[in-house]
């Protein structure tokens, strides 16, 4: 594990794997509420292919602290920039994110457009077109998860400290548990996937939940790209539909997508092997990704402005 500090003095746990002279690096950045952990299956099927990796606890997440600045996704976006002129000055990369971290990516690319030649290729897992939403589909059932994330949602905006007080008396093992922030992360290994959030208290979780639910959709940083950028979505994913990704992929003429099926918003954890077999085929671009799905399965006219699922 290293420690990478940033200019307001927050600190990213990051976790490197790289065999000498690997041709090509795979970064990999989680979602929001999770740990670098995400990715433990996937380190290992990746190092066989003969590519370094490298992860990392994104801000306020896992043993990474959560510094001065503002949580927005630019922010997350300009750390991302500092994990890769820390860990991959060089050579080429393939991105891979999912959820938040897929935004993260999107946002990488707009905001630092000189790592695009760099960039061999980009897999977004799950990314929605615009910001995040409480909504989900249509039906009872949604509509009852849909209720449930609003109430969630409205707790967190307007009582952030009576949250605080009822996540410190939950037991270490629960994913909404808050701790004191860790001094230090002695471990080579990252928190469990699902303490992400141990060390983030409400008020900011909620900053950064009306952040991420503001973003307007700007799919045109992403078109330099071309077909380098491959998009993922389970088919049965009630956090970001797959829908909204198909939306994404409609701005995106030369993207590839993919609807897995029966995968939910876990697809990662769920499907190791195939986010780790898109992954890697990116590294050779004269071995380009088969299409499971038509690209366009579920893509609409792409428009501007903000949008719902």
């Amino acid at each position: 594990m290293r420690s990478i500090r940033l200019p307001d003095g927050a600190r990213l746990a990051t976790y490197i794997d790289d065999p000498a002279q690997a041709p090509v690096t795979a970064v990999l950045v989680h979602g929001l509420s999770v740990t670098a952990a995400l990715w433990r299956s996937h380190v290992p099927l990746l190092l066989r292919e003969g590519m370094g990796v490298v992860r990392y606890d994104q801000r306020g997440h896992g043993y990474s602290t959560r510094g001065t600045a503002a949580l927005s996704l630019d922010q997350l976006a300009d750390d991302l920039a500092q994990v890769l002129e820390t860990t991959a000055p060089r050579g080429p990369l393939v991105l891979a994110g999912h959820s938040m971290g897929a935004m993260t990516l999107m946002r990488l690319v707009a905001r630092h457009p000189h790592l695009a030649p760099r960039i061999r290729g980009l897999v977004l897992i799950s990314p929605p077109y615009g910001g995040i939403s409480t909504r989900t589909g249509t039906g009872p059932a949604q509509s009852f998860l849909t209720l449930g994330r609003n109430l969630l949602a409205s707790a967190c905006t307007h009582a952030p400290y009576l949250l605080d007080a009822v996540r410190r008396c939950l037991p270490t093992t629960s994913r909404w548990a808050l701790h004191s922030p860790a001094q230090s992360a002695s471990g080579a290994l990252p928190l469990p996937c699902r303490q992400g959030l141990h060390t983030m208290a409400t008020g900011d979780l909620a900053a950064l939940w009306h952040d991420l639910a503001n973003q307007q959709p700007d799919p045109g940083s992403l078109q330099q790209l071309g077909g380098r950028v491959h998009l993922l979505a389970g088919s049965l994913d009630a956090h970001i539909p797959p829908e909204r990704t198909g939306r994404l992929a409609a701005c995106l003429p030369g993207a590839r997508l993919e609807i897995v099926p029966d995968a939910t918003h876990a697809l990662p954890l769920r499907h190791a092997q195939l986010v780790t077999d898109r992954i890697s085929r990116c590294a050779s671009i004269s071995n380009p990704i088969s299409r499971s799905t038509p690209p366009h399965a579920f893509a609409q006219p792409c428009r501007t402005g903000r949008t719902t699922p």
